[in-house]
Order: C-alpha cells, then structure tokens, then sequence
C-alpha cells in the first residue's frame, strides 16, 4: 500500500484532528514501515477515518432506499445493525492489517533466510563487502520479502549518503523479523569487533539449515495429519452417513426425511471444505 491522491486527500481534511489530539507516534510509523506500508501514520488513519464514514454513509442510504420501497419494521432493524457493523468492521480491518501484514512478513522472512544466508556466504568468500552484497540481493527476486528488506539497506547507502553500519542498524529498527534482526546484529557486532564476517556467515548458514530441515520435516507431519482428518470428516464419515441412512430409511416405517441429507450436502459439507481451505491458506502447517 502506497500514498494515493485519496490517502493524501483524506490527511489534509483530517490535518487538524490528529494535530489537536497529538496523534503522531514513531512507534505506529515503524509498525507501518514493518508492513510495507509506504503511509504516513497520520495519513494511514485519516484513510481508515474516511473509509469508516463512507462505509456508514453508503449503507444507510442504501437500506434507506430499500426500506422507503419495500417498509418494514424488521428492515428498519436490519439497517440499523448494518449500518453498525459496517463502519465497525471496516475500523477493525485497517487497524488489524498493519500488525497482520508484518506478522506476515516476518514469517515469509524466516522462511527465505536460511537460502539468503548462503547467497551472502557465497559472495562473501568472493571478498563482497557487506554493502555489495546487500546490492546484489536487492536485486534477486527469489528471496521474497528479504528482498525488500535489502532494498531498504541499499537506498539509504547509495541514495542517503548513510553508511552501511548506520543502514543495517536503522533496518534492524523495522524489520518484522526477529531472525533477520539477529542476523543484521551479528553482522554488526562482527564489524565492530573487527573479527571476518565469512566464518559467522558460515556458522549462521548451517544453524538456519539445519533448523530450516527440522522445520520441514514438522510441516510434513503437521500436513499428514491435516490430510487424515480431512479423508475422515469429509470424504468416510459423509459416504458412511448417507448409508446407514439410506439402509435405515429402508427399514423404519415410513421412512427417514431427506431434509438432513440435503443439509449435509449443501450446508455441512461446502462448511468442512471451506473450514480445511482457510486452514490451508492460512499456512497452519507452516511452522516457521
């Protein structure tokens, strides 16, 4: 998410709230920047301000609309709680997304690290200085998130005029990993104490390996057991239950409704797919 004419739009018209309250804080700016959310934190929450009073304008005047049609007291009741929920839910999203997106971020951080390291152990026993390198993996799409993190390192240096120590420390500040910001801190420390970085590049290659393959292997497991639980609960027990069912309408006297069966095939099923999908994508077996 980047600053738009909206976003900058909606600042200015909020400009003297957040100047009155006294609203600027670092530390929701550094929240932001942990997201990859190029926003201000003024600006980000006079957009979520505006969004909430556009969710609460557009749906009352649609339900009005609806109910000045078709008037009803239940429907009265329907535009007063969506009217609620609507401007309540769209507040919590955009409050949430931030720490969401850097709790995201450091996960797919993590997850690339261990073959980032050995990109940089790599071109350090080439002789690539700290700088360079960070160059070099700013440019390698492969690696996700770190890329961007790299990116960061890299534009201070060369268009700030900052120096790589000072770049690598203001990373450590914002970013959403606590693997990265080790790794950052133990390049630091190695500089500072005049040691070579290639045996701690080393080292920092074999830890995040060898805990990348246990890692893996524990995601397997997680996995096989999902898959078992879903060929119980949604492929065996649904084909068990319509058989005895079936074998039970045959033999009750007058016979077993067909309502439930429709339920579970239209309702109770599409639910338990859904309910296996969202655990899926939400990477539960995931354990980095």
């Amino acid at each position: 998410m980047k600053s738009t004419n909206y976003t900058r739009f909606c600042r200015r018209l909020f400009a003297n709230f957040f100047e009155k309250f006294n609203l600027s804080e670092t530390s929701k700016n550094r929240l932001l920047e942990k997201a990859d959310i190029s926003i201000m934190y003024q600006e980000y929450y006079s957009m979520i301000l505006m969004n909430i009073l556009i969710g609460f304008i557009s749906s009352f005047i649609s339900l009005l609309i609806l109910y000045l049609i078709v008037p009803h007291p239940v429907l009265a009741l329907i535009m007063l709680i969506v009217s609620c929920i609507v401007p309540v839910g769209i507040g919590f999203y955009y409050i949430y997304l931030p720490a969401s997106k850097a709790k995201s971020r450091g996960k797919k951080i993590d997850r690339f690290l261990p073959y980032a390291t050995n990109f940089i152990n790599t071109m350090s026993v080439a002789g690539v200085s700290p700088s360079e390198i960070f160059e070099a993996l700013s440019n390698v799409e492969l690696y996700g998130e770190i890329q961007k993190e790299a990116k960061k390192i890299t534009t201070e240096i060369n268009m700030m005029g900052v120096d790589s120590i000072t770049a690598m420390q203001n990373a450590i500040k914002i970013s959403p990993s606590n693997k990265f910001k080790e790794f950052i801190q133990g390049i630091l420390a190695t500089i500072q104490s005049g040691s070579e970085l290639g045996p701690y590049f080393e080292r920092c290659v074999d830890k995040y390996m060898a805990k990348d393959l246990i890692d893996r292997k524990r995601n397997l497991e997680s996995l096989a057991i999902m898959a078992e639980a879903f060929v119980v609960t949604v492929i065996a027990f649904p084909l068990f239950l319509a058989i005895i069912i079936s074998i039970m309408g045959l033999t009750a006297e007058g016979g077993i409704s067909l309502e439930f069966l429709y339920m579970i095939a239209l309702i109770i099923l599409p639910m338990a797919y859904f309910g296996f999908y969202v655990l899926m994508s939400s990477g539960m077996g995931e354990t980095v």
